[in-house]
């Protein structure tokens, strides 16, 4: 079946037409151009016990919420590895995904601590090292969300 130059031209104007309308926030799961709504610092393990939020290890770090809403979840991603061969020191997965749930108002900071124990089975002897951290999703008190499925906000830590 041959086609025409007409038919051609259609079909290749069709198809640009409908890359155009395509969206790259929708291919990457969040606006691209958008700020992250938050500030934080570099988390880090803890091994030594904090009463009431952990007994073996947990990760802290701070958070700025630079938005105008307040927050009510927040969620964040991440991967542990042995801080001496920078391997898995788990069996099965080293990838974590944990939810915080606190009130954050707009324009103030929190410490938030996770706890780590229940994913882990020895307690370890040095802090892990934390790999590709990052907010993947922050819940507002309004109903909406923030999302960065792709980590475009991450930290690459582990060489």
């Amino acid at each position: 079946m041959r086609m025409s130059r007409n038919n051609i031209f259609l079909m290749a104007l069709a198809a640009a037409l409908l890359v155009s309308c395509i969206d790259i926030n929708d291919i990457m799961g969040m606006a691209v151009t958008e700020k992250p709504p938050f500030t934080i610092t570099k988390p880090v393990v803890e091994i030594t016990e904090l009463p009431y939020y952990f007994s073996y290890a947990g990760i802290i770090f701070q958070i700025f919420n630079k938005s105008a809403k307040s927050a009510d979840r927040i969620t964040v991603r991440f991967m542990l590895f042995d801080a001496e061969t920078h391997a898995n020191p788990f069996i099965g997965s080293n990838v974590y995904e944990i939810t915080w749930q606190e009130l954050i108002p707009a324009g103030e900071y929190r410490e938030i601590v996770i706890s780590l124990d229940k994913y882990i089975h020895i307690a370890p002897s040095d802090p892990y090292l934390i790999d590709f951290f990052y907010i993947s999703e922050i819940h507002y008190d309004d109903g909406s969300t923030w999302r960065d499925i792709n980590g475009v906000y991450g930290e690459r830590s582990v060489k």
